[in-house]
């Protein structure tokens, strides 16, 4: 199709998006049809979205993190099925509330970047949307990243717990998202993390008791923020104990010794992943309050991977805190022999498709185990986890593979892949919009 026919087609994806229609969905599927790339249908859905962001409601922008989490999930899928988690993140963001007016444009303040950092962050800790979002969209550049507007986002969302850590989370994956689409309408898209990290449920309770824990150990977080060596054993060990501590001034001091015995604290992060990850294997049933863990545990790694500053740190203690709670216990099945990697994993697919969570955590332990093909099983994982309408389960499952998908590439801990499987599988299964699309995977 000609340039002008594709970009009317995703003219249309943006206004049914925007508009809160349903048939967004029809209008993304043409476009498929006429080949038009993946990322391309994402933007036009990401802007509907972000010009008509409900500011006057307070809700957070789980739209954004849910595109975001599609456009990374595209790299681990076949080809053919690129079109699947887009669709399924149009049908949530398409059926969300918003606006019924585009937001007017931003005022952008232009300046030294150090100084506007730092009345940023007074900005946001006043509660002033309208001065918060000029100066962060004004230290903004459209086209390429700019890592100290990332780390001044960061910084302030970890300051504030708000909805469980919800702050920092959305804004991780909507820095993502602007990073897949090349920063190309970065401000657009990131705007309304930066109303929502100031308008949004505030809880600084958590922050304050970090501050009051470092103030009383006389902390350099200068030196314990730099080098350090992966966990072995021993340590992955005492990280798993750090969310068992009887109290927040424990958990906080727990981490503290282990950076002080010479542990990275990415590393540290790993751990706390991997454990946030085996609560959710041995958690009952569908357990979303388990999955925000993980995410939150998720986002805390990518700020300490991304930030140079001292300051990130912070996101590894609150993380820590984020997961303290009593660890349930529940053995898995040993899964059923299996010849090869493709009956393994033809016999995961069945055990999605008959709902059996906990064997199909058990099946894929197994599967990495004997050492098979990572792709293959991130492949079908994503898959399966784009099956089930995003609807039904919250966006549960496209948030939960790009978040475990992540994870396992970093510390290749099986465990990362048993919660998503056992997530998958215990999910409430809606397929008519997947059986529908068939057409368009056809090889």
């Amino acid at each position: 199709m000609a340039v002008a026919g594709l970009s009317s087609l995703l003219t249309e994806v943006e206004a049914a998006v925007g508009a809160s229609r349903p048939d967004a969905i029809d209008a993304s599927a043409k476009a498929f049809r006429a080949n038009a790339p993946p990322l391309e249908v994402i933007r036009a859905a990401a802007r509907g979205v972000a010009t008509h962001y409900d500011r006057a409601s307070r809700a957070a922008p789980r739209s954004l993190a849910i595109l975001g989490a599609a456009a990374n999930l595209i790299s681990v899928m076949q080809p053919r099925f690129h079109a699947l988690p887009v669709l399924q993140a149009v049908s949530y963001v398409a059926s969300e509330k918003k606006a019924s007016t585009p937001a007017k444009p931003p005022l952008v303040v232009s300046g030294e970047v150090t100084h506007l950092g730092r009345s940023f962050l007074f900005a946001v800790r006043a509660g002033d949307v309208v001065e918060a979002e000029s100066i962060f969209l004004g230290m903004v550049d459209e086209g390429w990243e700019r890592k100290m507007a990332g780390d001044l986002l960061f910084r302030g969302a970890l300051e504030d717990m708000g909805e469980g850590g919800r702050k920092l989370f959305l804004a991780v994956k909507s820095w993502q998202l602007a990073r897949s689409l090349g920063f190309k309408e970065a401000r657009t898209i990131l705007r309304p993390a930066v109303d929502y990290l100031v308008n949004g449920p505030r809880d600084r309770t958590a922050y304050e008791s970090i501050l009051r824990v470092l103030g009383k150990e006389w902390v350099d977080l200068d030196a314990l923020a730099s080098g350090g060596s992966p966990l072995d054993d021993e340590g992955r060990a005492k990280v798993l104990a750090v969310t068992s501590t009887a109290s927040e001034s424990a958990c906080i001091e727990a981490i503290l010794a282990l950076l002080r015995e010479g542990y990275a604290a990415t590393s540290i992060a790993e751990g706390l992943a991997v454990d946030s990850a085996r609560r959710i294997v041995a958690s009952p049933g569908y357990d979303a309050e388990a999955a925000r863990r993980l995410l939150f545990a998720h986002a805390s790694r990518f700020v300490l991977a991304f930030s140079r500053t001292n300051e990130r740190l912070y996101a590894l203690f609150q993380a820590a805190l984020r997961l303290r709670s009593p660890e349930p216990s529940a053995p898995l099945p040993a899964p059923g022999s299996a010849a090869s990697e493709g009956e393994e994993l033809c016999h995961l697919a069945g055990e999605f498709d008959d709902r059996k969570p906990r064997e199909a955590a058990a099946r894929v332990r197994a599967y990495v185990a004997r050492g098979y093909s990572t792709s293959r099983m991130l492949d079908v994982l994503a898959n399966y986890a784009c099956r089930d309408a995003a609807r039904a389960n919250d966006g549960f499952n496209l948030l939960l593979a790009d978040a475990c998908t992540a994870e396992f590439l970093a510390v290749k801990a099986p465990a990362v892949l048993m919660a998503l499987a056992k997530m998958i599988a215990a999910s409430p299964k809606d397929q008519a919009a997947y059986e529908s699309w068939a057409p368009l995977f056809l090889p």
